[in-house]
């Protein structure tokens, strides 16, 4: 059996730091139930692209952080692929407790 898993990236405008960023969260789907997860970035909210759920530009900051969130995904794919592989059911508590580093 199959399972859908999705990642989307988004900011938390609501929670700024003392500088004005704001953090950067990754929602994990998997088959209609989710998580969230922070990804321990900040950045300014003008350099936030919502559709492409990264950041905006070719600075050295923006290559940066969206290769860290390219990591954070595969590091996703990684625990789904490993699951299959170990014939353990793929579902949100598994995939979760693969992503947090909890056994």
């Amino acid at each position: 059996m199959q399972n859908k898993i999705s990642i989307l990236y988004y900011i938390k405008r609501t929670k700024p730091n003392s500088n004005g960023q704001v953090p950067i969260y990754s929602r994990i789907t998997v088959d209609g139930k989710r998580f969230e997860i922070s990804a321990n970035r900040f950045i300014e909210p003008s350099k936030w692209s919502s559709e492409g759920n990264k950041m905006k530009g070719q600075s050295e900051e923006a290559r940066s952080i969206n290769s860290y969130l390219d990591i954070l995904k595969g590091k996703v794919n990684d625990a789904q692929k490993e699951l299959i592989h170990n014939n353990i059911p793929v579902n949100i508590d598994t995939i979760k407790n693969k992503v947090i580093g909890v056994e």
